[in-house]
């Protein structure tokens, strides 16, 4: 049976042929119903087709939009995560699909270069390459290689490993892949879905009141978060503003009488941003409006991580204290120092190929703070129900004790607050 199966209607042959034609050109193997005689059981030979495919292209118009048949098998490859949603003619998509991704195809020519096609190549390729056995990949592609040949590399990292164009992301795409939505915007890295325990267990000697009991979360789908803490080359671009300049000196300060946070010189005015130095300085409102500024920018749904997406992507598939096992010391975090923070890359990933989680900076999460993990939602969304101006903070930084690094350590703080300790990181949805 072949890989796509094409949905469209039938008065929208001719833009359905074009795009078959260029897919079947492109060696990727297509069904679609021009070929059905009446001596064929119609229905039963769509179903066995439909079900063979590892992805259902649909075609929207002015036209299939109000189509029955057309919205039923859409909701057959939503349902199994292979579907590929294409408008073909500008219309609205029907409500069920309109947080669906969807390439725009209206008024394509049948251009092999154009980004638009490129990217539906590329959706249909990841999918493609996750069925198992699969003898139909086009040239250069094998489920072994994750590698999408449609894919463009707009960088590297220092490890060598390419960095991808972001428009090229798609709800298929491998995790692990490392991609750029635009020159100057962070480098973001795919982790899969998946379930974990959050919070601290009985046996950790620095457990706290508030970090338990632990609770189930099941992260429903992949979704990017920053390979690093946002940079400060990274605000000035997008934000358009100086580097934040650190306040003036506080008094000591106590986190729930565990730990003491002792204030460092600070610098009395801005410096220039540093490549490779992570914002520090910013508050919560202030890390939300570069948000904003980067969903605008980027055309992408980007937003501060929730706690519970945060401590997934920090642990790893890690059960233990850190996400290199039970105890951690300076050849893997940056903590316990006089001044900071360092380059970001410095130290070993976790093993979502992730950097600093664990040190460096605190890190702001999108939940307000809430003394248990009862009002944490268990599908990984933030907890908006808690103390209305605190916000949870993660990570730690240059200055903490190691056990405020752990993967299970919980903070707040004010969200206006303004400290050299404290920066954060972004997600991004890729569905």
């Amino acid at each position: 049976m072949a890989d796509v199966f094409v949905s469209y209607k039938r008065e929208d042959s001719a833009l359905a042929n074009r795009v078959v034609n260029a897919l079947r050109e492109s060696g990727i193997s297509v069904w679609w119903d021009d070929g059905i005689t009446p001596r064929q059981a119609w229905d039963t030979e769509i179903e066995q087709a439909i079900a063979a495919a590892s992805t259902v292209l649909v075609l929207w118009s002015p036209r299939s939009v109000t189509s029955e048949w057309v919205r039923t098998e859409a909701h057959y490859g939503k349902d199994r995560g292979k579907l590929v949603p294409a408008i073909v003619e500008p219309c609205t998509i029907p409500i069920a699909f309109t947080l669906t991704q969807t390439v725009n195809l209206a008024g394509w020519q049948g251009n092999r270069d154009d980004r638009q096609w490129r990217k539906l190549l590329t959706w249909i390729t990841d999918l493609i390459s996750t069925k198992p056995g699969n003898a139909n990949l086009p040239q250069g592609l094998t489920a072994a290689n994750t590698a999408n040949v449609y894919r463009d590399a707009i960088g590297t990292m220092h490890s060598g490993e390419p960095i991808y164009d972001g428009a090229f992301i798609n709800p298929s795409t491998p995790p692990g892949t490392v991609f750029r939505d635009g020159d100057g915007m962070p480098v973001m890295r795919i982790v899969p879905k998946g379930s974990y325990l959050l919070g601290a267990t009985i046996e950790d000697p620095d457990r706290a009141p508030y970090e338990m009991p632990q609770k189930r979360i099941d992260i429903p789908a992949s979704f990017a978060i920053g390979v690093f803490p946002v940079l400060a080359t990274e605000y000035v671009k997008i934000t358009g503003l100086p580097v934040p300049a650190p306040p003036a000196p506080e008094p000591q300060r106590r986190w729930f009488n565990r730990f003491v946070a002792s204030p460092a010189p600070r610098p009395a005015a801005p410096a220039p941003a540093v490549a490779g130095i992570p914002v520090t300085s910013v508050s919560y409102d202030e890390a939300q409006a570069f948000v904003d500024r980067l969903s605008a920018a980027s055309e992408q749904k980007y937003r501060i991580p929730s706690e519970a997406e945060w401590e997934y992507a920090c642990r790893a598939g890690s059960i233990t204290r850190y996400a290199c096992g039970d105890t951690i010391d300076n050849s893997r975090a940056l903590y316990g120092q006089s001044s900071g923070p360092a380059p970001v890359g410095t130290f070993p990933p976790n093993g979502f190929g992730l950097h600093d989680m664990h040190g460096n900076v605190r890190e702001w999460t999108a939940d307000l703070w809430h003394d248990n993990f009862d009002l944490t939602p268990q599908d990984g969304r933030p907890a908006l129900d808690g103390h209305s101006s605190m916000r949870l903070v993660r990570g730690g930084g240059w200055r903490d004790s190691a056990m405020m690094l752990r993967s299970a350590a919980r903070m707040r703080a004010t969200q206006s607050i303004r400290t050299d300790l404290i920066g954060f990181r972004v997600a991004r949805s890729v569905t």
